[in-house]
């Protein structure tokens, strides 16, 4: 079980308040769980947007790259932003 280094600069997605965007500057995940993120268009540059948490506060909704996507929040701390 590989985890990329966490000297990725910025803050995890989990952070942001709704309506906040901010640019994806990497992701900190064993490899498999990165190929995932990735997949799913979660790549570095990316701008992304948390939208807003369903009723229980889990998952969070954002807008990324034309698509609204469901993350709940331990996916969405492996994904560093720069706000």
């Amino acid at each position: 079980m590989e985890v990329e280094s966490s000297d990725i600069a910025g803050v995890s997605l989990d952070s942001l308040y709704p309506g906040q965007t901010a640019v994806i500057v990497g992701i900190v995940a064993e490899t498999r769980a990165k190929m995932h993120l990735m997949e799913l268009g979660f790549v570095a540059g990316s701008p992304i947007t948390f939208l807003m948490s369903t009723p229980f506060g889990d998952p969070h909704i954002y807008a990324l790259r034309g698509t609204n996507i469901a993350l709940r929040k331990g996916e969405a701390r492996c994904i560093r932003v720069r706000i």
